[in-house]
C-alpha cells in the first residue's frame, strides 16, 4: 500500500519529543523540541500550558518504536497487532494511550479510512496528561480530514476547536476555515475569516521587514552613501538601493584585474542588495489567500472589492490573468482610462499572445478613438501569425486603417476579408473603397463579384455602385444596364415602404399615396392642412438612380456627338489627303 502523508503531521515518540528518565523508571516527555517556531509559540501560550505533560515507560516506548518500524514498512496489520498488545498492558498512562491512538489514527488514514482516523484522533483529545503539541497536531489533522471528506460544517467546527485552544493561532487555520465556508457558499461569513488570516500574517511581519531595511542602511553606511537618518522623512528603499548599486558599480570599474577578492566582495554586495529589495516587496501572505478573497467578493458581485484585490495581487504577483481580469473589471466600473492602461501593460509585458487578446486590445484602442495603434497591433498580429485570419478580424483591421486615414492599407485588409466571405457585402464595400481612390476598374471587378455572390443588404445601392464605376471607365452600355436593375429594386423598395406606411395609417395604398401627394402640393403652396399630415420615408436610391440615368443619357449623347464630330473630321482629312494625292 502506498503510504500518503500529505495531510498528516504525525508526532512520533522518538524524534518529536525530548526524553528524561524519572525515578519510577518512566520516560518523561517535555514540550516538543522538533516543532516549528509557530507551533512552539502556540503551545507555550495556549490554555493548556500549565498542564502536566505525562510520562511513558521505557517498554511502551520500545513497543511504539517497533510499531513505527513495521508501519513505515507498510506492514500495517502487524503494526496494529503491536499497538493492541500495548493497549493490553497494565497501568498505561494517559500519554501512552494517546500515542497508541495517534498511531491507530495514522494507520486508519493510510488505509483511507478517514472517518476511522478521526475517531482515533478524538480519543487522543479526551486524554488528560498529554503534551499540547500532540493535541494540537490531532486537532489540525481532524480539521484537514473533515475537509478532505468534504464535510465542511464539521471541518469548521474542528478549526474553531483549534482556534479556541490557541492564543496565538497560525494564519493557515483561518484559511482552512475560510475555504470550508467558501464550499458552503457562505461568502459573507468567509470574508472576515480570510481577512483575519491576512491581518495576522501582516502583524507578524515587521521584524522581517526591519531586518531587511537595516541590511540596506548598513550597506549604505559602509559605502558612505548619504540618506536621511533623522526619521523625519520616510526612506525610499528602492531608490536608496539604486544609488548604492550605482556607486558600487562605479567602484568596480576602478578596480584592477588582480583585485579579484575586492571585486567579488562588491559583486556579492550588489546581489545581496537586490535580494533585500526583492524580499521587501514580497509580503507575508500567500497568493491563494487573496484568490479566495477575490472569489468571495466576485460571488457577492462586489466588483469594487474585486478591483482592490486584483490590484493587490498584481503588486506581488504580476501575472497575465490578473492584468486581463483587472482590465475587464475597470471596464465594468467604467474606468476607461485604467482599463486601457492595464491591458496595455499586459501587452507591453508580452502577456497577450492569443488572437482574441490582441483583437480585444485593438477594440479598446478603437473605443478610445486611437485607430492607428489599433491597426498597428492587429497588423503585427497578422504578420506574426498570432491573429486568426478570419473575416471579422480582417474587417476590424480594415476599419482601423480607414479610421487612421490609410486607405491603401485598409483596402488590402478589406480585400482579404472579402476573399473569405461567402456573401457579397464585403466585396461591395471594397468596390466603394476602390472608387474612393479612383480605382474604377477595380471597383467594377469587385462590384461584379459582390453581385454574383449575392446576399447583399441593398441590391439597388450595389447596382448603383457598379453603374457609377462602369460609367467612369466609359462602359456606358453596362452602366445603363446596371442603373436599370438598380431602378427595378429601388422601385420595389419604394412600393414596400408605401404599403407599410399605408398600413400604419389604416389606409389603402392608393388613398395614402393620393393624400400624401395632395398634402405635399398644398404645403408647397403654403396652404394650411387641417387633418393629420402624412409622411413616409422612401428609399433615396430611386432618386439617385434616376439622376444617374439622366446624367448618363446626357453624357452618352455628348460622347456620341463628339464621336460623330470626330468621325466627320477624320473623313474630311481622308478626303483632303486623297485630293492631294490626285493632284
Amino acid at each position: 500500500m502506498k503510504i500518503r502523508i500529505i495531510l498528516l503531521a504525525l508526532v512520533f515518540i522518538i524524534n518529536a519529543f525530548g526524553f528524561s528518565k524519572t525515578e519510577d523508571g518512566f520516560i518523561g516527555f517535555a514540550t516538543a523540541q522538533a516543532q516549528s517556531k509557530e507551533d512552539y509559540e502556540d503551545n507555550t501560550k495556549s490554555k493548556r500550558k500549565t498542564k502536566k505533560t505525562g510520562a511513558m515507560t521505557e517498554r511502551v516506548a520500545k513497543k511504539l518504536q517497533e510499531a513505527q518500524a513495521v508501519i513505515e514498512a507498510e506492514q500495517l496489520e502487524e503494526g496494529i497487532e503491536i499497538l493492541n498488545d500495548i493497549l493490553e498492558m497494565r497501568r498505561l498512562t494517559d500519554y501512552e494511550r494517546a500515542q497508541v491512538n495517534y498511531f491507530f489514527a495514522y494507520v486508519a488514514y493510510l488505509k483511507e479510512d478517514y472517518r476511522g482516523a478521526i475517531n482515533y484522533y478524538n480519543k487522543v483529545l479526551i486524554e488528560e496528561e498529554v503534551p499540547e503539541g500532540l493535541l494540537s497536531s490531532a486537532r489540525y489533522t481532524i480539521a484537514q480530514l473533515w475537509f478532505q471528506l468534504e464535510e465542511w460544517d464539521k471541518a469548521i467546527i474542528a478549526v474553531d476547536d483549534l482556534l479556541d485552544n490557541s492564543e496565538s493561532p497560525r494564519p493557515d487555520l483561518y484559511i482552512l476555515k475560510g475555504s470550508a465556508l467558501y464550499q458552503l457558499k457562505s461568502y459573507g461569513e468567509m470574508i472576515p475569516v480570510i481577512r483575519a488570516a491576512i491581518d495576522l500574517a501582516e502583524e507578524r511581519d515587521p521584524f522581517r521587514i526591519q531586518s531587511l531595511q537595516d541590511n540596506i542602511k548598513s550597506t549604505a553606511d559602509e559605502n558612505r552613501v548619504k540618506y536621511d537618518k533623522s526619521g523625519t522623512t520616510e526612506i525610499n528603499y528602492p531608490q536608496l538601493v539604486r544609488i548604492i548599486s550605482i556607486k558600487l558599480k562605479g567602484d568596480l570599474t576602478k578596480l584592477r584585474e588582480r583585485d579579484v577578492e575586492q571585486k567579488t566582495l562588491i559583486e556579492e554586495t550588489i546581489v545581496d542588495l537586490e535580494k533585500s529589495i526583492a524580499n521587501l516587496e514580497i509580503g507575508p501572505t500567500k497568493e491563494n489567500w487573496w484568490l479566495l478573497l477575490r472569489a468571495a467578493y466576485f460571488e457577492l458581485d462586489d466588483i469594487e472589492n474585486v478591483r482592490i484585490i486584483l490590484e493587490r495581487l498584481l503588486f506581488e504577483w504580476p501575472k497575465k490573468e490578473y492584468w486581463t481580469q483587472l482590465s475587464a473589471v475597470y471596464g465594468q466600473l467604467k474606468f476607461d482610462d485604467k482599463q486601457m492602461s492595464s491591458y496595455r501593460t499586459a501587452y507591453e509585458e508580452g502577456f497577450l499572445e492569443k488572437s482574441n487578446e490582441l483583437v480585444q486590445m485593438a477594440q479598446l484602442y478603437l473605443s478610445m478613438e486611437v485607430p492607428y495603434k489599433a491597426a498597428v497591433i492587429l497588423q503585427k498580429g497578422f504578420d506574426a501569425g498570432q491573429v486568426d485570419p478570419e473575416v471579422k478580424n480582417w474587417r476590424l483591421l480594415s476599419q482601423a486603417w480607414f479610421l487612421a486615414a490609410d486607405d491603401q492599407m485598409a483596402i488590402t485588409a478589406l480585400r482579404e476579408a472579402a476573399k473569405l466571405s461567402d456573401d457579397g457585402e464585403l466585396d461591395i464595400r471594397l468596390a466603394r473603397s476602390l472608387a474612393n481612390i479612383a480605382d474604377f476598374e477595380g471597383c467594377v471587378q469587385s462590384a461584379e463579384i459582390a453581385i454574383n455572390k449575392g446576399d447583399l443588404k441593398r441590391d439597388d445601392e450595389s447596382y448603383i455602385t457598379l453603374g457609377m464605376c462602369q460609367f467612369e471607365v466609359a462602359a456606358y452600355e453596362g452602366s445603363k444596364s446596371s442603373f436599370d436593375l438598380a431602378e427595378i429594386d429601388a422601385e420595389r423598395r419604394k412600393q414596400l415602404a408605401l404599403d407599410n406606411c399605408a398600413a400604419i395609417e389604416n389606409m389603402t395604398k392608393e388613398d395614402f399615396v393620393k393624400t400624401l401627394e395632395q398634402q405635399e402640393q398644398d404645403l408647397k403652396k403654403g396652404k394650411e392642412i387641417e387633418e393629420k399630415i402624412l409622411s413616409c420615408v422612401l428609399p433615396a436610391s430611386l432618386r439617385t438612380v434616376n439622376n444617374w440615368q439622366k446624367f448618363l443619357e446626357k453624357e452618352v449623347a455628348r460622347v456620341t456627338q463628339l464621336q460623330n464630330q470626330l468621325r466627320d473630321i477624320e473623313e474630311q482629312l481622308r478626303n483632303r489627303e486623297s485630293q492631294a494625292i490626285s493632284f
